[in-house]
């Protein structure tokens, strides 16, 4: 009989299709619940009134928000419970969900986890949700906590493992796909600047919020792509598979290794990385990771190591870093 396992996630860049794929292709009955996915509309023209009453007289702008979380959560609430048991529960950010959201979903599920892939100092309601599971996952070193109240584990990301159909060959010299961030900004720009003045095919990609627009024009400049919406993960992999050398710029606030990391040990790929923390694991040797400061910004050393062939990782090493050896991890799975 398969295993059922609930997963509660956010829509960002649809990752949650690729973790739906990769659960059913090892064998799981998944149920998904996106945290955004109920439309709000308000119940009577009294609470539109008075949402309009508390932006005019006291500049409360609040009150609309309050009313969508609660229904929100309300109808997630009644969508899990239409559901007799899972084995598991997985959560992925659990800041996103309202407590009544997760205490439901605790109450359905054997075993509960949640992974959360961004430090939690940026979001500090996710604290008080730490206790509500069973094991809290963490992929960044610093997040670890023992304090007797709140307990984390440390994990880390992953590559996708199901089967893919098509193989692309590589286009780009150099991909890179993030979101604008000023702490990354200026060696951001320096790098960029310097691949194209010494590489053939350099493809950038910046994802500017409304409150960033001003930034925009710069990235345009700098012969950057600029994008207002977000690119699809699995779109996002197919262009990491046409490139030779991915490119990875962290967030100062993030010592965990990205994604970008994962897939270069999945696809086989050079990865030039800002986070120095890559050279602490079993699959890091110099000849397939670039660590990029300010120091290193050389561009002999830079056309030296894309030029030189991939060294390959011992697949026994390769395979922990997996979805299927992850999910088991975190779920307890002999």
């Amino acid at each position: 009989m398969k295993k059922k396992i609930l997963l509660l996630v956010p829509d960002d860049y649809s990752l949650y299709i690729l973790i739906e794929k990769n659960l059913k292709e090892l064998g799981f009955e998944v149920t998904t619940i996106l945290h955004n996915s109920v439309r709000f509309k308000y119940k009577n023209i009294s609470q539109r009134l008075s949402n309009l009453f508390r932006k005019l007289i006291d500049g409360n702008t609040n009150y609309k928000k309050k009313l969508k979380d609660a229904h929100a959560a309300a109808c997630l609430v009644k969508e899990i419970d239409r559901f007799n048991r899972f084995d598991y529960c997985l959560v992925i950010r659990a800041d996103f969900f309202h407590k009544d959201v997760l205490h439901k979903a605790k109450e359905k599920s054997d075993f509960i986890v949640s992974y959360h892939y961004d430090g939690l100092r940026r979001n500090p309601l996710i604290y008080d949700r730490i206790p509500l599971f069973d094991r809290f996952y963490v992929f960044d070193e610093e997040d670890l906590i023992s304090d007797g109240k709140i307990k984390t584990y440390l994990s880390h990301n992953f590559y996708f493992d199901y089967e893919e159909v098509e193989k692309r060959e590589p286009i780009y010299d150099l991909y890179f796909l993030g979101f604008y961030n000023d702490t990354r900004e200026d060696l951001l720009l320096k790098f960029c600047d310097l691949a194209r003045r010494c590489l053939g095919n350099v493809k950038f990609q910046v994802v500017f919020l409304p409150k960033n627009m001003d930034r925009l024009a710069e990235y345009e400049r700098r012969g950057i792509e600029c994008l207002t919406e977000l690119v699809p993960f699995e779109e996002y992999l197919q262009r990491v598979e046409q490139a030779k050398v991915i490119v990875d710029f962290v967030i100062s606030d993030h010592k965990g290794l990205s994604f970008r990391i994962f897939e270069g040990v999945k696809y086989q790929k050079k990865v030039i990385t800002t986070n120095a923390n890559v050279v602490k694991y079993d699959f890091y040797t110099p000849d397939n990771f670039y660590v990029l400061d300010y120091d290193s910004l050389n561009e002999a050393e830079l056309l030296k190591f894309v030029n030189t062939s991939f060294k390959p990782i011992d697949e026994s090493v390769r395979l922990k870093y997996s979805f299927s050896c992850w999910i088991k991890d975190v779920l307890n799975i002999e």
